[in-house]
């Protein structure tokens, strides 16, 4: 047990949707990974309704069976672990793809682990990524536009 095991529902509610902003860094269990394991992700995008929450992954390294040519290389943004509280050692930001997750489960997830929030991007790292997704020509236009990646 710890502290948040105590908050009334309604706190810790508004905990969880706080935490759904665009630049909020993740850990959670993800499936989607081959093995399904424990991942940091960022918060990158989310569609009008907000039903849909678009995300990426941090990686340790790039991973070149994944990232098999330059092009993909180049979308991995570096990420440094000083002033980054929320990383172990200097990371990859992966801008190949957006990850798209249910922002109920993930609201459900942090209300009831609120430790699941790891931190937040500096808004100059922000804004790197951004712009690294908004030119990336592995993900659709209209997958930006949805999420709000395009202005």
């Amino acid at each position: 047990m710890d502290l948040s095991d105590f908050l009334p529902n309604d706190l810790k509610k508004d905990f969880a949707s706080r935490n759904l902003e665009i630049g909020t860094v993740l850990r959670l269990a993800v499936k989607d990974t081959n093995p399904p394991k424990i991942k940091r992700f960022i918060v990158v995008g989310k569609t009008i309704d907000g039903l849909s929450l678009a995300s990426v992954y941090i990686n340790s390294n790039i991973n070149p069976k994944v990232n098999w040519n330059f092009e993909l290389q180049k979308l991995n943004v570096p990420l440094k672990s000083i002033g980054n509280d929320f990383l172990d050692k200097n990371s990859f930001v992966d801008c190949s793809k957006l990850v798209i997750r249910n922002s109920d489960e993930i609201s459900e997830i942090i209300k009831n682990n609120p430790k699941a929030v790891k931190g937040e991007l500096k808004e100059n790292d922000l804004q790197l990524i951004l712009e690294t997704l908004r030119n990336s020509e592995t993900i659709k236009g209209k997958h930006k536009k949805k999420f709000g990646l395009l202005f």
